[in-house]
């Protein structure tokens, strides 16, 4: 029995997988055409992928970016956390800040939202 559990397990794991694939490769296709309303970077900064826990200070070759905005749909107030559909990994640190570049904190920028799930969004549509 111990064994069925650990493929059980294996299986809900590909399948939460695939599922997320799944749901940023529609937001990638559905994005371009979503509407879009003006926000502001709350957070934008780029991690190194093994920043926190057992791996915490070991060189890295893979870097990514974190942002946060807020932006508001029909007099509701939203916070975002993606740049894009899909994240990109950047190689060095220098290739994820300048990704960041057009959107420091502070900045109004353009939001891209889901109509029908406004709290669904990007800042780079795509």
């Amino acid at each position: 029995m111990p064994d069925d559990l650990g493929k059980y397990l294996i299986i809900a794991f590909i399948v939460g997988a695939v599922y997320l694939a799944w749901h940023a490769w529609q937001i990638k296709q559905a994005s371009p055409n979503w509407p879009s309303v003006e926000g502001e970077m709350l957070v934008s900064r780029a991690r190194a992928r093994n920043e926190t826990g057992e791996q915490s200070g070991t060189p890295t070759h893979e870097w990514f970016t974190e942002v946060r905005y807020r932006y508001t749909v029909n007099g509701t107030t939203y916070t975002g956390d993606r740049l894009r559909a899909f994240g990109l990994n950047h190689f060095d640190e220098q290739q994820a800040l300048n990704e960041l570049a057009p959107f420091p904190v502070g900045q109004k920028v353009k939001v891209y939202y889901n109509p029908a799930k406004p709290s669904s969004s990007v800042l780079i549509p795509g």
